[in-house]
């Protein structure tokens, strides 16, 4: 069906506004990601952890402007990006003939939320002993080359395992929406590489080596900061679809079920985690409930607008036993996560992207040569194998480049702030003073 040319303007008018709007939600994440940090850790590391969420999302920005944007998309290189526009982006709009309808620098904007989101996860695995300063080197690292180097590799058309690259050596390319692998995977492991580095805070571990208690200091602002991050996934995973005005698609269709499975998989980690939890220490953990959201919310990242609602829950269900699985493992292995940033977002991302090889539906499928879940019959179900081999590219690239980040910055003695300093906390030791102000004064008299 041939369009008008004002319909044609109109509908890309609208996608920019569209892919805005959800960048907006995406960035709204920044404050929940915050919120669940700060509840989480000790009143006396409150101003570190929330600075640190506010340096990497200011640095990452002009990092992924002059770098990051230019490295994950363009040109025809399988690695990683080479067109000189997209570093620096420099855009003449002013030109007569732009036609963009500004939707190329709504695309830099809605990017740079999801590199932001990779590098916040980052602080929740090193929280409360890691030196801001080597805080910030990392997401300069993370933010300029690791986390654009797997965005390349599977979101731009170039990409050596994207699903958009018709000559994708890996059979037709892997199926990661959102970035369960793409983001999530990635500062997960780098989380993980951290807390490896930087040891287990004082007194995490008895003597025996059994863990202690180190609850954070307010439930409230955690559940509050997961609130505020499951509404902003409307955004990340519905924003995924990057059109909906678009004249002839069935992107608007998309949409709605993404936020259909987004729900479903959401709810359903919630019960399974907090079920966990109950059975085994027979308490109604709020944290095992908002941790839940959160990785059901990571485990459909990668498959939302490929599977059915059904098959969401049951994602999402697996997805939050997942998560408290690798909760329980890292402590027994002795690595302190004090967000369990690893088992939310690393453990829960890779679950995502081989739960898309096993439920992916056909109709729904964009891997290059049709490849779909195994449990639905037909030809080419050999997804799940495309979708493994994604993950381990994943863990080899992100788990080198953050190891040797973490292990540099260790061996020039930045990475972890003094034994003094840890006890007293670094809010006193660092940033003038406690965050809140407890002290009680006394009434005036007449």
């Amino acid at each position: 069906m041939a369009y008008s040319a004002e319909s044609l303007t109109l509908a890309a008018k609208g996608d920019t506004f569209y892919l805005i709007w959800a960048a907006v939600l995406v960035f709204f994440m920044q404050c929940g990601f915050a919120m669940v940090e700060a509840g989480t850790v000790r009143a006396k590391n409150t101003k570190n952890i929330l600075i640190k969420n506010m340096l990497d999302a200011c640095i990452g920005a002009i990092i992924w402007f002059l770098v990051g944007f230019g490295v994950a998309y363009g040109g025809d290189n399988v690695f990683i990006g080479t067109s000189t526009d997209t570093y620096a982006l420099h855009i003449s709009d002013w030109r007569s003939t732009y036609a963009s309808e500004g939707y190329d620098w709504a695309s830099w904007f809605f990017q740079f939320t999801f590199a932001a989101t990779a590098a916040t996860i980052v602080s929740g695995g090193v929280a409360e002993r890691c030196a801001l300063f080597a805080y910030l080197v990392y997401s300069v690292v993370l933010t300029g080359f690791v986390y654009p180097v797997v965005v390349h590799m599977i979101w731009d058309s170039a990409g050596l395992i994207s699903a958009f690259n018709s000559g994708s050596p890996l059979l037709g390319g892997v199926i990661d929406f959102a970035g369960s692998g793409v983001v999530h995977m990635t500062g997960g492991i780098a989380a993980l590489a951290g807390a490896a580095m930087l040891g287990p805070r004082i007194g995490r571990f008895d003597a025996e080596g059994k863990p202690t208690s180190m609850p954070g200091h307010s439930s409230v602002l955690q559940i509050l900061g997961v609130f505020i991050l499951w509404l902003g996934w409307y955004g990340f995973n519905g924003g995924s679809t990057l059109s909906v005005f678009a004249l002839d698609t069935a992107y608007s269709r998309d949409l709605a079920r993404v936020c259909v499975t987004t729900t479903l998989g959401a709810a359903s980690a919630a019960l399974t985690s907090i079920a966990l939890v109950h059975f085994t220490s027979h308490v109604w953990d709020v944290s095992a409930v908002g941790n839940g959201v959160l990785a059901g919310l990571v485990s459909i990242t990668a498959g939302c607008v490929v599977v059915d609602p059904w098959a969401a829950i049951v994602i999402g269900g697996l997805g939050g036993l997942i998560m408290q699985g690798f909760s329980k493992l890292l402590l027994k292995l002795k690595v302190d996560d004090p967000l369990d940033a690893f088992a939310v977002h690393g453990g829960c991302g890779a679950w995502g992207l081989i739960a898309v090889g096993i439920f992916c539906r056909p109709e729904y499928s964009y891997n290059g040569l049709g490849s779909h879940g195994f449990i639905y019959p037909g030809g080419k179900p050999d997804l799940l194998g495309v979708q493994i081999a994604a993950l381990a590219i994943i863990v080899a690239w992100v788990g080198t480049t953050s190891t040797l980040t973490f292990a540099g910055l260790r061996l020039l003695g930045l990475l972890r702030v003094p034994a003094d300093v840890e006890e007293v906390g670094m809010d006193v030791s660092k940033h003038g003073g406690d965050a809140y102000d407890l002290v009680t004064t006394k009434p005036l008299t007449a």
